[in-house]
C-alpha cells in the first residue's frame, strides 16, 4: 500500500510540472523594452547558470573585492540578485536590460559611487550623468546606457512594443530551450570599423567575417560546455572562406599543443566546423570531466 501511494505521489508531481518551453525564454518585462532598430541582441538566463558547475566554481568560489565594493555601494550583488540580462544594439548604441532583485523590498533602488547623482524623469529614477546612467524603471527592472537613450526608453515604455525585431525573433526561436547564454544578430557584419589595417593579418580575418550575413549563438552549461553557433553568409564563397578560417584557428592551437597534453588536444577536437551552401555551423560539446580543463584554457592568467 506505501508503495502504491508513492508512487501514486510521484505521478501527480510529474503531471503537475509545466513542460518545458521549447525555446529559450526571454523576460516579456525585458523584451518589450528593446528598441525597434536593434540588430543585435544578447541574454543569458542567471536563474539558470547559477545552478551550474561553471558558476560555483568560477564565480562564487572566487574572491572579488571590486565586486563587492560595488555589491556594497548599489543594493545588488550579480552573482546572486540577477535573474536575466538582455543587452542590444542598432551597431551604434546600446542598452544593457536586467531583471532583479535591486531593491530590499522596503527601499527604492540606489548607488551611492563617487561621481554618480541621482535625478528623476517622468517618474523614474535615473544614477549617472547627463551622458551615461542607470535607469530603475522600478524594484526589478533596470537599464543602463547613454542618458538620451535612457530618456527615450522611459518615452516609449507604456506603447505597445513587439519586443525584439522579426529578424532577430526568429533567430532565438530556433536556438532551443537549452541556451542559457546566447547571442543573435542580423545586418552583417560589413560596417565593422576596428581601427586595424587592411594588410594586417588581423585585418584579413575581419575581412573574412564581413562575409557574414547574419547569425546566432547558444551555450548551454548544464552538462559540461555545449556551443553552437550557426552563421548565414552572402555568398558560398563567404561561406567557405568563414569556415576556413575557423578551421584554421582551431588547427593552430592544435598543432601548438604538446602531445604529452592529450586532454587538450580533446577539446580542439571537440570543435566541429562545417558548411554547406552559404550556412556555417560550428559545434563543441566538452565532457564534464573535460569542463574545467576548456575554462582553463580560456580564463587562466598567463
Amino acid at each position: 500500500m506505501r508503495a502504491v501511494l508513492g508512487l501514486t505521489l510521484a505521478l501527480a508531481l510529474c503531471a503537475c510540472r509545466s513542460p518545458q518551453p521549447k525555446t529559450v525564454s526571454i523576460d516579456p518585462a525585458l523584451e518589450s523594452l528593446v528598441p525597434a532598430d536593434t540588430t543585435f541582441a544578447m541574454g543569458a538566463d542567471m536563474n539558470s547558470i547559477r545552478t551550474t558547475h561553471v558558476f560555483q566554481k568560477y564565480l562564487t568560489a572566487v574572491n572579488l573585492p571590486q565586486l563587492d565594493e560595488f555589491a556594497k555601494k548599489t543594493n545588488v550583488d550579480p552573482r546572486k540578485d540577477l535573474w536575466q540580462i538582455l543587452s542590444c544594439s542598432n551597431g551604434k548604441t546600446g542598452l544593457f536590460l536586467a531583471r532583479g532583485k535591486f531593491s530590499n523590498g522596503r527601499d527604492e533602488p540606489r548607488i551611492q559611487m563617487e561621481g554618480v547623482k541621482r535625478f528623476d524623469y517622468k517618474g523614474a529614477s535615473l544614477f549617472g550623468n547627463e551622458q551615461t546612467a542607470v535607469l530603475f524603471l522600478n524594484l526589478s527592472t533596470a537599464a543602463a546606457g547613454r542618458t538620451p537613450e535612457l530618456r527615450a526608453l522611459v518615452d516609449n515604455r507604456n506603447h505597445n512594443s513587439e519586443g525584439l525585431p522579426a529578424a532577430l525573433k526568429a533567430k532565438v526561436g530556433a536556438l532551443g530551450s537549452g541556451s542559457q547564454i546566447w547571442a543573435v544578430f542580423t545586418g552583417g557584419l560589413a560596417g565593422l570599423n576596428l581601427g586595424v589595417p587592411e594588410e594586417s593579418n588581423i585585418g584579413q580575418l575581419l575581412r573574412v567575417f564581413k562575409g557574414i550575413d547574419s547569425g546566432s549563438m547558444g551555450i548551454n552549461l548544464r552538462d559540461g560546455f555545449a556551443f553552437a553557433a550557426h552563421l548565414d553568409c552572402r555568398t558560398p564563397g563567404d561561406a567557405k572562406r568563414v569556415r576556413d578560417a575557423i578551421k584554421g584557428v582551431v588547427g593552430l592551437g592544435r598543432l601548438s599543443t604538446p602531445d604529452n597534453q592529450p586532454e587538450m588536444l580533446k577539446l580542439y577536437d571537440a570543435i566541429q566546423v562545417n558548411n554547406d551552401q552559404t550556412k556555417v555551423d560550428i559545434a563543441a560539446q566538452v565532457a564534464p570531466d573535460l569542463e574545467d580543463k576548456f575554462l582553463d584554457l580560456w580564463l587562466k592568467k598567463r
